[in-house]
């Protein structure tokens, strides 16, 4: 049996392949946060809040390494952190000053750091106020946060720091009442909300979730 004119060839086969390669998911679902949440329980109160704080900013976990007592603005709600993956020198070659952001946090975050390390008492000690609160090194913080994951059942690419950054993301853009976008890439280090348009096609469940709560509307 001869091909149809204008048919093109292994147009099924081809449909197939384009489904079997589906773009492999880089966040955590709103379920896979919940999980996460539950298994930092387990670490110590210090490392729990390391992966809590990853988890509520967004932060990368350089960055978070870098926290002390003086980038937590305890009356504003604010927690501030050295943007990473910025560009040390300009077009010119000139070396750039670094850059900082300050992401809004929940009261019970504040609270708990305070439980924890002691925040309001190291800001009135000159000699604690730039002391990083976390001493881990770099590799260290990487096999604490897969560890959670692990244990929390998480598995796949997402299931990385980079994965808590995304999740944060698409959290915030796709919440009962979405954060803008300018103010989100703000939050995020982001230079162009480019950046974070990448957060408006947020696939799988999330996406399914978007449609199907607009019934409800």
């Amino acid at each position: 049996m001869t091909r149809q004119q204008g048919t093109p060839p292994n147009r099924a086969s081809s449909r197939k392949c384009a489904c079997s390669h589906r773009p492999a998911r880089l966040y955590l679902t709103k379920a896979e946060r919940h999980a996460y949440l539950r298994a930092v329980q387990d670490e110590s109160p210090a490392r729990a809040l390391f992966c809590q704080l990853l988890h509520d900013t967004g932060c990368r976990p350089s960055e978070a390494r870098e926290t002390s007592a003086q980038r937590v603005l305890w009356s504003e709600g604010l927690i501030v952190f050295r943007t990473f993956k910025k560009r040390r020198h300009d077009r010119r070659g000139r070396e750039k000053l670094p850059e900082y952001r300050a992401v809004p946090v929940s009261w019970p975050l504040l609270k708990r750091l305070d439980r924890v390390f002691g925040i309001r008492r190291l800001q009135k000690d000159p000699d604690t106020l730039h002391t990083p609160l976390w001493t881990m090194s770099r590799s260290t913080a990487y096999r604490l946060v897969k560890r959670v994951m692990a244990r929390a059942g998480i598995h796949g690419d997402q299931a990385t720091g980079k994965g808590l950054r995304h999740a944060y993301g698409v959290a915030m853009m796709t919440a009962a009442r979405p954060v803008p976008i300018h103010l989100l890439a703000k939050a995020m280090g982001h230079s162009s909300t480019k950046t974070t348009e990448v957060y408006l096609r947020a696939t799988g469940d999330e996406e399914r979730n978007l449609f199907l709560a607009a019934w409800d509307e």
